[in-house]
Formats: C-alpha cells, sequence, structure tokens
C-alpha cells in the first residue's frame, strides 16, 4: 500500500474521494475517524465501499497506534480528504488529539507528503446533503484563515477542488 487516506467527518467531497480511492485500484488505506465513518453511513456509501477493493483500518485507540506506519516508511503519500473545518483548525495549530490529526503530525514528523482537501474552500460553497438535496455553505472566516495557514506548512499541499486532488495523485491512478 502506498497511500495512507483518512476519511473525516465531512460530506463535501465525501463521495468523490471514495470514488477517487476506487480508482486506486488497492494502493490505498483508508482511515476513519468516528465521524467519518457516521457520515459515509448518513450518504449511504457502505455499499459502496464493500464493493471495492478497498483496505480500512479501524483504529480506535486513544495513542492511534497506526502513525508508526510513517515512521516506517509504510506509505508514500497522506491524503486527508475529504477533511472537516475541525481536522483543518487542529492541523494548523499542532493539535494531535484524534486519528486524523496524529496521522497529519506523524507523517509530517516523518517528512511523508500530505495532500489535503478541505472540506471549507470558499466563502461560500454549494454542498449536497444526504438527502440529495444541495444548501449553501458559509465557512466562517476562521475556516478560511486555518485553510491558509496549513497552505505554508513545509511538505503539506492544499487541494481546493477535486479535480487538482486528482492531478496530485495522477502517478497511482
Amino acid at each position: 500500500m502506498k497511500i495512507a487516506w483518512v476519511i473525516t467527518g465531512a460530506g463535501h467531497f465525501l463521495k468523490e474521494c471514495l470514488e477517487i480511492v476506487g480508482e486506486l485500484k488497492g494502493q490505498a488505506v483508508l482511515f476513519f475517524s468516528k465521524a467519518g465513518l457516521e457520515v459515509t453511513k448518513m450518504y449511504g456509501l457502505n455499499d459502496y465501499l464493500a464493493k471495492g477493493n478497498i483496505y480500512i483500518v479501524n483504529d480506535e485507540k486513544a495513542s492511534s497506534p497506526s502513525c508508526g506506519a510513517f515512521a516506517a516508511r509504510r506509505y508514500e503519500v497522506l491524503v486527508i480528504a475529504p477533511a472537516t473545518s475541525n481536522t483543518i483548525a487542529k492541523c494548523a495549530l499542532g493539535i494531535a488529539d484524534s486519528l486524523p490529526t496524529n496521522l497529519f503530525a506523524q507523517a509530517g514528523k516523518s517528512q511523508i507528503p500530505i495532500l489535503v482537501l478541505p472540506s471549507d474552500i470558499a466563502p461560500k460553497i454549494e454542498s449536497v446533503i444526504p438527502s440529495g438535496r444541495t444548501i449553501e455553505v458559509y465557512p466562517r472566516p476562521i475556516d478560511l484563515q486555518n485553510v491558509r495557514i496549513l497552505k505554508a506548512f513545509p511538505g503539506v499541499t492544499v487541494t481546493t477542488s477535486i479535480e487538482e486532488l486528482k492531478s496530485c495523485l495522477k502517478p497511482y491512478l
């Protein structure tokens, strides 16, 4: 496995991200936060996961032992997509108290490249909710500021669209 992919509790971009994981043909290992599992179920995407050649790690331990795989160089890249504003804020501030933020911290400490697709990427976003209806979402200024902070981190590439994320993953597709 070359790619460690984290799914957080964001619904925006979720289906598209799981479609990309499916295109990676077994090169990715999925890590779900608790909220990521809940949201995937709310959007009715659990069946999608069962159909594909997708390896899922369910690391619910407080110490996130899966993080050791980065120091051991088991992965070439960490992808956090979609990333909630909560995960983005914690990463931007150096807080590592959840599976996604611990993986982010350890990948950075191991100099493993990190790709992030925040769910809050613009002052106004159209997003599809679990019912299929499209709504308008207005990220707070602090959410957008945290994305800007993360863009300045060495080794971190913040993408702003599915197309840009796919382009960064082109060597694996």
